[in-house]
C-alpha cells in the first residue's frame, strides 16, 4: 500500500493533503492490522489476544489501545483492511489467453482466487473473523454492513466480466457466491482431510465442474 502526503481527489473534488500525523496514524493502524492477521492465522480468533497483537506489532499497549480500545474494534478494522484490496474479482484485469477457451479461463480465475486470495494468511484470517461473528452478535452487527457492501461490489463486477452458459446472467453472481463460500469452507475441511495435497486436488476438480457453466465476456 502506497501512502503519500499529496492532495487526493474524490468524486472530482480535490481534498486537502494529509498531515504527517494523519499518515503516521494510518501507518500505525495498518501495522497493527497486519499483526492481527498474523495472529489470526497462527493462533485463531479465540487466542488472538490484545497482548499477542501488541507483541507481534511491536507497539506499546498505550499505542495499541489508542487506535483500538477493544478486540472487537481491532477485528472490525482488520476486516476492512482485508477486504479493501479484493473488492474486484481475481480476473478483473485479465482476459482469456488466446490459446485458452473461455471456460478454461474461468477455471484459471477460480484457481487464482484460491491460491492468491483465499489460501493465504489474509484469507484464513478473514475466515476466522467470519466464523467468530456467527455467535458474536456484537461483532456481526459491526461487520455485516461492510460484508454486504463487499458482496454487492463483487457481484456487480463479476456480471461485467462473466456470462452464464446455461443460466440467466443474473445467476452469474450466484455461481460466484457459491464459489466463494466453497473456497472459504475448504480451509476448514483441510483440517479434517488429507492435507494440502488433497485440498489442491479438490480445488482443481471444483474449478473443472464450475468452469463450463460460465464464460468470460468478450472485451468491449
Amino acid at each position: 500500500m502506497v501512502l503519500n502526503d499529496g492532495a487526493a481527489t474524490e468524486a472530482g473534488v480535490t481534498l486537502a493533503p494529509r498531515t504527517k500525523k494523519q499518515i503516521q496514524t494510518e501507518l500505525a493502524r495498518h501495522k497493527i492490522c497486519d499483526a492481527v492477521v498474523d495472529c489470526l492465522d497462527q493462533f485463531g480468533y479465540a487466542e488472538t489476544t490484545i497482548n499477542r497483537v501488541q507483541e507481534r506489532a511491536g507497539v506499546s499497549r498505550g499505542a495499541l489501545t489508542h487506535h483500538f480500545p477493544s478486540k472487537e474494534e481491532m477485528m472490525v478494522a482488520t476486516m476492512e483492511h482485508l477486504l479493501a484490496p479484493v473488492r474486484n474479482p481475481i480476473g478483473a484485469n485479465k482476459r482469456p489467453d488466446k490459446r485458452m477457451d473461455k471456460a478454461g479461463a474461468v477455471e484459471r480465475d477460480l484457481l487464482r482466487l484460491w491460491t492468491r486470495m483465499v489460501n493465504t494468511k489474509e484469507g484464513r484470517a478473514l475466515v476466522e473473523i467470519l466464523v467468530a461473528s456467527r455467535t458474536d452478535t456484537g461483532l456481526y452487527g459491526r461487520i455485516a454492513p461492510s460484508l454486504s457492501k463487499y458482496d454487492s461490489d463483487f457481484n456487480q463486477e463479476v456480471v461485467k466480466l462473466y456470462r452464464s452458459v446455461d443460466l440467466s446472467d443474473d445467476d452469474v453472481a450466484t455461481l460466484w457466491t457459491i464459489c466463494r463460500v466453497f473456497l472459504r469452507g475448504l480451509h476448514i475441511q483441510e483440517r479434517f482431510g488429507s492435507g494440502p495435497g488433497q485440498t489442491s486436488k479438490i480445488m482443481k476438480r471444483f474449478a473443472q465442474i464450475i468452469g463450463p457453466h460460465m464464460t468470460m465476456r468478450a472485451p468491449e
